[in-house]
């Protein structure tokens, strides 16, 4: 299909709960260059579909209930991109990337339903961000330096994790209005 048709004036895009399992891809995808959200819920994903690349001006991505078990790829590539949702798959440590906490406009991360049992290195990098889910997992502590630059945080959801204690960082969260620590082992945590 040639670029001069409708695709590139489409701005969002919801593909959830198609069949793309077996690499199958829809190739002019790559051809809506105005982008600004992609929805890929529930298509059997196991892997990033290299045709983000060419999504400059993407926004927000939504890759949930997937089999990803890696966010490696082009995400680091899009410049614009504010909010990854990749909820409900197979996400290990270092299937994280961390080039993608380079991204200056990053300002919501859910990466729960996964399979971490760390904080995503480098994660302190994304002084922008906003909202960051990271439940159900299987997350035992928190870095110290994790929270120093975060200080923006507004919805922080820690819940159902491994966690026993919170460190003495988390009071630099001034502008955080939720909280959510239900469900960890913790025994030493201050929030004063």
């Amino acid at each position: 299909m040639a670029s001069t048709g409708v695709l590139p004036f489409i701005r969002g895009v919801d593909l959830s709960g198609n069949d793309f399992k077996g690499g199958y891809f829809p190739e002019h995808v790559k051809c809506m260059s105005s982008l600004r959200w992609l929805k890929l819920n529930r298509t059997g994903l196991c892997y990033l579909p290299e045709e983000l690349a060419s999504l400059q001006k993407l926004e927000h991505l939504s890759v949930s209930h997937n089999s990803l078990t890696t966010l490696h790829g082009e995400l680091s590539s899009l410049p614009n991109l504010r909010a990854v949702v990749a909820r409900a798959n197979n996400l290990k440590n270092s299937g994280v990337p961390d080039d993608i906490f380079q991204l200056e406009d990053l300002s919501v991360l859910d990466l729960s339903f996964n399979q971490l049992t760390e904080i995503p290195r480098d994660l302190e990098n994304s002084r922008n961000m906003l909202v960051l889910n990271l439940s159900h997992n299987s997350i035992d502590a928190i870095p110290n330096q994790l929270f120093i630059n975060l200080t923006d945080l507004l919805y922080l959801d820690l819940s159902d994790n491994k966690l026993d204690s919170l460190p003495p960082q988390m009071r630099r969260l001034v502008h955080l209005q939720t909280l959510t620590l239900n469900n960890n082992p913790l025994m030493h945590a201050q929030l004063r």
